[in-house]
């Protein structure tokens, strides 16, 4: 299989409710529906994307500044998109960086703005922005899966508790984003939530004492390790995470290809001795603070007994929400499930 290949025969439309919830219309994904292949499908989509690039600019030019916005919104949700379901490639990379090209665009322009911060961490620096609801509001620090993009899905959640009056930082850390292929992700990302959480209280405008944390897939996973070595977080949201890597046995290819990326791994190197690695276990006992466990009972990657590990393992108050009949983080009840979590964690940090 080439590095720009995975499906031989796609079925698109599974993926519809996420690329339409976080900024494609279903115009133009009808348009390129009949494509052969994901790369062909994600040229013609990258297409689309420099289109509304392009549109954002010249809206810009003329001080059209809604325009631009919603330009620039498309354009990265759809480089974003065309990469998707591709494997790892020096193509694959110069499309996310697209996509993130066009959200600087956009950052500034937006209400309140998303400030970019670049937090030195280590040997690099994490790249994030911040949007501050306001001055001494509580903060919600957001943490993307293997697929996503900080520009793309995070924006989009960040919104929900943005309008519940948080402010919100959402960014890379190690093995994620700008960071993938620079830093691997191993045990260093709690490490990096720590230093994010230090360079944070610099702001006088971030209520330190009322943070919380929220991740998605992989890094629901990821959020629920940093809430258990990182006491000023109050409250944590794992929607769709897992207790451990036993989950990979249902990965699709490009996913596999993601996870060995983030942690730096060839191919040729031992991925099952690393992904045992990857679990809560050794943090047992450690969450002792208030943990919200969203899953869908149609979920066909992350199963009930990791829901039921995951409960298990935090010590602290929590609440499990299976939603009947949603698939994986739900996408396809986003409608129901964002402003109950968005509302759970406003009044966690009350």
């Amino acid at each position: 299989m080439s590095s720009t290949q995975l499906l031989s025969t796609p079925d698109y439309k599974p993926f519809y409710s996420r690329f339409t919830h976080f900024g494609v219309t279903y115009s133009d994904l009808i348009q390129i529906e009949k494509e052969s292949d994901w790369l062909a499908w994600g040229k013609q989509l990258s297409e689309l994307a420099e289109k509304y690039d392009l549109a954002g600019r010249e809206a810009l030019s003329k001080d059209r500044k809604v325009s631009a916005k919603e330009a620039w919104h498309k354009a990265s949700a759809y480089f974003h998109y065309a990469q998707i379901n591709l494997l790892d490639s020096p193509y694959k990379q110069e499309i996310r960086s697209r996509s993130r090209q066009s959200f600087s665009r956009l950052a500034p322009l937006l209400e309140p703005e998303a400030v970019r911060l670049e937090i030195p961490f280590e040997t690099t620096t994490i790249p994030g922005y911040l949007r501050i609801a306001y001055p001494g509001a509580p903060c919600v620090i957001l943490i993307g899966g293997l697929d996503s993009a900080k520009e793309v899905e995070l924006y989009h959640f960040a919104e929900n508790f943005l309008r519940r009056g948080n402010s919100v930082f959402f960014f890379d850390g190690p093995g994620q984003g700008e960071l993938y292929g620079h830093v691997s992700l191993n045990d260093n990302f709690e490490r990096a939530v720590s230093t994010a959480i230090n360079y944070l209280n610099e702001f006088s405008e971030i209520d330190s004492q009322r943070l919380g944390l929220f991740g998605v897939s992989f890094g629901g996973y990821l959020a629920c390790r940093a809430a258990a070595c990182e006491p000023r977080i109050k409250a944590c949201i794992s929607l769709g995470g897992f207790f451990d890597s036993r989950v990979f046995s249902h990965l699709p290819p490009y996913a596999l290809d993601a996870i060995k990326g983030s942690l730096g791994l060839s191919e040729t190197d031992d991925f099952a001795s690393v992904a045992t690695q990857i679990t809560l276990e050794p943090l047992r006992g450690r969450m002792d603070r208030s943990l919200f466990i969203v899953h869908g009972s149609e979920d066909t990657i992350v199963d009930e007994e990791q829901v039921r590990a995951m409960s298990e393992w935090a010590n602290g108050f929590k609440k499990v929400w299976i939603m009947e009949g949603a698939e994986h983080v739900c996408t396809d009840q986003f409608g129901f499930c964002l402003p109950e979590i968005s509302d759970w964690i406003s009044e966690q940090l009350v």
